[in-house]
């Protein structure tokens, strides 16, 4: 039971970490510049 709440836990934050870095990376190529902020 324990570890089927993990494995979710796991893949949750996987797709979160993957969609916080592809946002990420479209906002260094839509501002193009080297004074963006990191949330």
């Amino acid at each position: 039971m324990l570890s089927g709440v993990l494995v979710v836990l796991a893949v949750l934050g996987g797709l979160a970490l993957l969609g916080w870095l592809s946002i990420v990376m479209l906002d260094l190529k839509h501002l193009n510049t080297s004074g963006f902020t990191l949330p």
